[in-house]
């Protein structure tokens, strides 16, 4: 089952992760959009820590500061693994895993331009 919020298109894939697609519109990434994000990752995940896929290759959206950080600060993430297409893409995850850092976020973030091998890695962490 799809749960859509204004930004994304979340699952639960059946090899144990959730998955967000980003969606090709313009919408605002403001702090109601990322607590919406975290309604919907708490619902797919049953309030359990997960490993969350991130593909943000037909993305145009930037969150603002807060919802990034709030997004950041969210506890129930294992591994998160972020699919990326272009150079802006990548800044924008780096800016992300520098705020993770921040936060004291403690589970592995990582990049990858191609989505086979962010979920091949994204399976080889603990789920845990």
């Amino acid at each position: 089952m799809i749960h859509q919020t204004k930004t994304a298109a979340f699952s639960f894939d059946e090899r144990g992760f959730i998955v967000v697609e980003f969606l090709a519109n313009n919408e605002i990434f403001d702090i109601a959009e990322a607590h919406e994000h975290i309604r919907v990752g708490k619902m797919l995940a049953n309030n359990k820590k997960q490993r969350v896929l991130v593909d943000i290759t037909n993305s145009y959206h930037v969150p603002d500061a807060e919802a990034k950080k709030t997004l950041a600060e969210f506890n129930l993430k294992t591994t998160e693994a972020i699919v990326v297409a272009t150079l802006a893409h990548k800044i924008i995850c780096n800016f992300y895993i520098k705020i993770l850092k921040t936060c004291k976020a403690n589970y592995p973030v990582k990049t990858f331009l191609q989505k086979e091998k962010a979920i091949e890695w994204l399976l080889s962490q603990p789920n845990e």
